[in-house]
């Protein structure tokens, strides 16, 4: 593994962190749910996700959702929405084929976010 995959692998746990102390903060909502209450809110949020993208409300939830399967220290069963996972997959494409420079300018804004987030740990660490 190279420097920057470790800094992306951590750069994505923080995010998960961040999410998780996010969704506490707003006082853990989906904590009353039972296992497979929980599974079926997860899957329509994923399925919600990946039907529109672009909507912030259905990736807050899904990852509010992630968040309560976290603290439970159970799996998330990715399994459930492969179709959904393979249609996010063929949109990404596409939307590298179709539009280079905005795959362009996202990816960017996510190596700088990876970059800065390094940048800050490793200075954390030195103090």
């Amino acid at each position: 593994m190279t420097d920057f995959d470790d800094a992306t692998w951590a750069f994505l746990e923080n995010e998960k962190l961040e999410q998780t102390r996010d969704y506490l903060r707003r006082g853990r909502p989906y904590a009353g749910l039972a296992p497979a209450d929980l599974q079926a809110r997860w899957v329509a949020a994923f399925r919600d996700f990946a039907a529109d993208i672009g909507d912030d409300d259905d990736l807050v939830r899904m990852f509010d959702l992630e968040a309560e399967y976290c603290l439970r220290d159970l799996r998330v069963p990715e399994e459930l929405v492969e179709a959904e996972q393979e249609m996010l997959d063929r949109g990404m494409e596409e939307w590298l084929e179709n539009d280079p420079q905005s795959w362009d300018e996202m990816a960017d804004s996510v190596f700088e976010e990876i970059v800065d987030f390094h940048r800050t740990a490793a200075e954390a660490s030195k103090s």
